[in-house]
């Protein structure tokens, strides 16, 4: 009997720990949707505050991730196309300024509306910069000021430089232009380097300052506001990089002064390229990596790349993180542990009808 109780207890005591082991088991990094209870389009991903991610759809929403869950914004925006979104201010969304297709929902105080589809926007010190395909709408007192009129403004970035700050506009077929804060009336093309035409589609900023841009034919950087661009060399030469996120890599060996880890969005997926960045500039250690990710999952450009708490956010239509997550099979591993508490609890001795121990009834 004895025998018998001790085997028993082993078998169930080992379904335990299968049990409880399931869910905790690593199982590395990779992609995994995380889709809006809504069906629409993810068209812009701003953060939140206390740590969430808003979105915007193609149908007019706007929704908050927060530990995991969706919450929708109470917002009503028409059904236009969410175009531009910035991080909310002081946890209040629905004050902030947002771009549609239609024009600027809350426009600052004081300012009329616009009533054309917004492509980006940009708080300053000298207050909001709003592009369009019609070039840039600055905030004045009680009026907008046009600048770059019939630029097709596509993407907006801040910058300091050498403690200057300049906002960059990257455009559809045109380069970049730049100003410096405080004299936004006053634009410059900052293209020299550039392919010619180039669209230029989203922006990074180094750690020591330096500017990336991510364009229709890879990805350039600059050492400082209009000094010549230089290519970036990750493969992506012939690729349209639509996102760019740029951390520091906290997994780099030591002795890596400068360590990047740069994430790209294009049409064909995510990419990952390490960085090292010193004073003769920016060098990738290698081509970048396409991220794996199961079939069928990303079927549209990437978008938006944000940092989300271990890992990264990224939108391609839906919502998708990569970063840590548990074994896949977690469980099957789990099940195996059920099924072995089960035979344990089986096999121990118990009490037969009459009285006696299963063992002595046999």
């Amino acid at each position: 009997m004895k025998t018998t109780r001790s085997i028993a207890l082993g078998i169930a005591g080992l379904g335990l720990a299968l049990l409880i082991a399931g869910p905790l088991l690593p199982g590395g990094e990779r992609v995994s949707r995380i889709d809006l209870p809504s069906a629409g389009h993810v068209t812009d991903l701003a953060p939140g505050g206390n740590g969430s991610v808003l979105a915007g759809t193609q149908d007019g929403e706007i929704w908050r991730l927060i530990e995991g869950q969706w919450g929708r914004v109470a917002m009503d925006l028409g059904g236009q196309p969410v175009t531009a979104l910035t991080a909310e201010p002081v946890g209040k969304p629905t004050q902030g300024p947002i771009g549609t297709a239609a024009g600027l929902v809350n426009p600052p105080p004081g300012m009329p509306p616009l009533t054309m589809r917004i492509s980006d926007e940009i708080a300053t010190d000298d207050g909001l910069v709003v592009a369009t395909g019609e070039g840039l709408w600055i905030q004045g007192t009680g009026i907008w000021q046009q600048a770059l009129p019939n630029v097709n403004v596509y993407r907006l970035e801040r910058q300091v430089s050498d403690g200057a700050t300049y906002v960059h506009a990257g455009t559809v077929g045109g380069g970049v232009y730049s100003a410096r804060d405080g004299a936004l009336l006053d634009w410059l093309p900052n293209r020299d380097g550039l392919p010619e035409n180039a669209y230029v589609f989203t922006f990074a900023v180094t750690e020591a300052g330096r500017l990336l841009a991510g364009t229709d034919r890879g990805l350039y950087w600059q050492d400082a506001p209009l000094q010549p661009w230089q290519s970036l060399k990750t493969g992506l030469e012939k690729s349209r990089a639509l996102s760019l996120l740029l951390v520091p890599d906290t997994q780099a060996t030591d002795g890596a002064v400068g360590a990047h880890r740069l994430w790209i969005g294009s049409d064909k997926g995510l990419y990952r390229a390490d960085l090292v960045e010193d004073a003769d500039g920016i060098e990738a250690l290698a081509y970048a990596n396409l991220i794996q990710a199961p079939p069928d999952h990303v079927r549209f450009g990437v978008s938006w790349i944000l940092p989300y708490d271990d890992g990264i956010l990224f939108s391609a239509g839906s919502v998708y993180r990569y970063g840590p997550a548990g074994f896949p099979g977690w469980y099957w591993v789990s099940i195996a542990g059920v099924l072995l508490i089960l035979l344990g609890g089986w096999l121990f001795p118990g009490r037969a009808p009459d009285g006696t121990s299963r063992e002595a009834s046999a």
